[in-house]
């Protein structure tokens, strides 16, 4: 389906969201709520198909018989407001998992306002594990103060992960979106070029990124507003965060500004978001300050 006439929205994405709150409403219900779907566009565009696939599919996960009102409760819990927030875009990267191609489930968890917690499950995502070997499919988890892990996600034991120590400009590698309108192209090409990273750029969908960056797969993430107007969705960007910082690496706005998460939301304070491995960060606001006052 289409969601808001521009974005696709599918069963996977409404199935993954019930089943996560249904999880969190259990374990933890005072804890407050924020994530991307509501079940009034499920129930008002899917059909009855798509909801009896919905239904099916929840149950299968759920272990037992579910019934729409059940799933739709799920998908619409919003729990208390408090200390503790649950941030979830359920699958980041529609288009991605519509391509077979990279998408994640993203899971963060707030503390007053600040990113405490998260995991990323990227299910297309390829790399190497310390005595496991190359992997198909990895989770990344991270908790304030615990550091940053990475395991199968088809279960294994969690290792560290960190990011990369590269610090030379020409051997430093960039990550964007695959969606043009999901930042400025143009801009990160201008920004590439200003500051002198020659290691390359690749695009990915969702916040894999973040995931390839506390990995040292790459060393900078960079995403532009993609009009002066935009403000970033904080479900697309809470989780990543938890696991680059958890890492090593740091994330700002692109004028340097910590992301503020306590707005409601949407970063409505914050202009874009760069992500790195912290060695080559003040290298690239300053190139982006360049850019920007040219």
């Amino acid at each position: 389906m289409d969601k808001a006439g521009r974005e696709p929205v599918t069963v996977a994405d409404y199935a993954s969201q019930a089943v996560i709150l249904a999880g969190v409403a259990d374990a933890f219900p005072d804890h407050g709520v924020i994530a991307e779907e509501g079940s009034a566009h499920l129930l008002e565009q899917a059909g009855p198909d798509g909801v009896g696939r919905i239904v099916a599919v929840v149950g299968e996960v759920m272990g037992r018989s579910v019934s729409i009102e059940e799933v739709a409760a799920w998908i619409d819990h919003a729990g208390k407001p408090g200390p503790y927030t649950w941030v979830i875009d359920p699958i980041d990267g529609t288009k991605g998992f519509l391509r077979r191609e990279q998408f994640a489930v993203a899971v963060g968890v707030l503390l007053a306002g600040r990113v405490h917690a998260g995991v990323l499950a990227c299910p297309h995502l390829e790399m190497d594990l310390e005595g496991v070997g190359r992997v198909r499919g990895v989770l990344f988890s991270a908790e304030a103060g615990t550091g940053a892990f990475v395991e199968p996600i088809e279960g294994g034991d969690p290792v560290p992960v960190l990011v990369s120590a590269v610090s030379d400009p020409a051997a430093t590698r960039v990550l964007g979106s695959v969606e043009s309108a999901h930042g400025d192209p143009a801009l990160v090409r201008t920004v590439i070029a200003e500051a002198g990273l020659g290691g390359g750029m690749v695009r990915l969908d969702s916040q894999v990124k973040y995931g390839a960056v506390a990995a040292g797969l790459a060393e900078v993430y960079l995403r532009p507003r993609s009009r002066p107007d935009y403000r970033e969705n904080i479900w697309d960007h809470a989780a990543g965060v938890a696991v680059v910082t958890g890492a090593g690496g740091r994330v700002t706005d692109l004028d340097g500004k910590e992301l503020d998460f306590s707005l409601g939301s949407r970063l409505v304070a914050n202009r874009g978001v760069l992500a790195s491995n912290g060695a080559v960060h003040d290298l690239l606001l300053e190139a982006l300050g360049r850019v920007s006052a040219a």
